[in-house]
């Protein structure tokens, strides 16, 4: 009997997927485990895995269509099975027929290009699965970009240098004839991508749901200057972000109700930081941080912070967290608030680090400093309380020592 390949749910805010492409044919034995697919949710690009051995008999949709959770992707039988009584799976369009064993028909014309390009560029695994897609959307040959990366891989900053370089040379040359007014561009209509979709559920969410008040204050982050300054030439480099998750956390031991509980670890603090990448922003979790020293968060950061612009991030490393940071200090932003995460009571705003004015022992003088701004459910917290926690947060990164030892 077939077995359905269905589209899973690889997210908490997923509920539909856009289908990238198959690894498979119809006809190809599959193992248990084997990753067969691609599929766009609405944080990344996954690997989809095989929950059965056998032979993919059918296949029922195809890349770039739109699919919703649950939804059946393709069929998986016996050797010599055919998929005809396998019963029907999701509604699809009129114009599009599933492939099968007895049916396949070949690609059109226009589309062989990019077909035999995306299967080359699979074959030397040059690329991510968010660069092929990106590749795919452009309209782009993998086969003629040259990647810069770890062994020859092609990154988002290759695929953009291409595409701007061959934006130019087909640049047409300027009209002597009378111009015509260029209207605005509408946004009306434009192609809304499963991440837009889900970032704006999200926001929308916390904005109509969470009841949020806000809290600034301003750090003295000199010591920390000078700890960043005597570790960056080391190999184990220590950030400022590092320094802040891993004050959050102490602090947090404190507070405990600005963190979400683990009903697994009611002890355990796992943190959510923003990555924003161009098509969107993704809340990576660093999970356990009580257990974790700051090289340790250090080293999680930059993990998942390339992972995430890579589209590599896993359903696990996305959900779960238990109170987050978003930092916008390099883009020099001196303070912010950011709204909560559902399901999380606080989310902390983290400015520039910046020479600013400040009064030392009665005297004006300069000194680097950073505004923090706590956003928190008014429903869990209270305006004394959330300033309590920044309180002790600047008093944790004014004197860092103890968060090295």
């Amino acid at each position: 009997m077939a077995i359905e390949i269905t589209m899973p749910k690889l997210s908490d805010t997923m509920t539909e997927g856009v289908f990238a492409v198959w690894r498979k044919n119809v006809g190809d034995h599959i193992e248990r485990g084997e990753i067969i697919a691609e599929v766009e949710t609405d944080k990344a690009v996954m690997e989809l895995e095989a929950f059965a051995s056998g032979i993919l008999i059918k296949i029922l949709v195809h890349g770039g269509e739109n699919v919703p959770v649950g939804a059946v992707l393709g069929l998986i039988g016996e050797a010599g099975e055919m998929a005809d009584g396998a019963g029907p799976a999701i509604p699809v369009a009129a114009e599009t027929t599933p492939v099968d064993v007895i049916q396949k028909p070949e690609p059109s014309p226009s589309l062989q290009p990019d077909r035999e390009a995306l299967h080359s560029e699979m074959a030397h695994e040059k690329a991510s699965p968010l660069v092929r897609r990106l590749a795919r959307e452009q309209g782009i040959e993998l086969e003629r970009v040259s990647g810069s990366g770890p062994e020859g891989r092609i990154t988002q900053e290759d695929l953009a240098a291409f595409a701007g370089q061959h934006a130019k040379q087909e640049t047409p040359a300027p009209s002597t004839s009378p111009q015509t007014e260029v209207p605005p561009v509408s946004m009306e209509g434009a192609m809304i991508t499963p991440m837009r979709r889900a970032i704006a559920s999200t926001v929308t969410e916390s904005w109509q749901t969470i009841p949020h008040f806000s809290v600034t204050i301003e750090i003295n982050m000199g010591a920390c200057r000078e700890i960043v300054r005597e570790l960056k030439d080391r190999p184990n480099p220590i950030g400022y972000n590092s320094l802040v998750l891993k004050a959050c956390v102490v602090a947090l031991q404190q507070f405990p109700l600005l963190r979400a509980p683990d009903p697994a670890s009611p002890d355990a603090i796992h943190i959510s930081f923003a990555v924003s990448k161009p098509d969107g922003l993704l809340m990576p979790v660093i999970r356990n941080c009580q257990q974790l020293s700051v090289a340790d968060i250090e080293i999680e950061f930059a993990r998942l912070a390339d992972k995430s612009r890579a589209g590599w991030l896993t359903p696990e490393e996305m959900s779960g967290g238990s109170f987050s940071v978003s930092n916008m200090g390099m883009y020099g932003v001196e303070w912010f608030t950011a709204l909560i995460m559902p399901g999380q009571t606080g989310i902390l705003a983290v400015g520039a680090v910046a020479e600013r004015p400040v009064v030392q022992s009665g005297q004006l003088a300069v000194a680097p400093t950073m505004r923090v701004t706590l956003t928190s459910d008014h429903r869990a917290v209270d305006g004394a309380y959330a300033a309590s926690f920044l309180a002790q947060l600047r008093s944790i990164l004014e004197k860092p020592v103890p968060l090295l030892m």
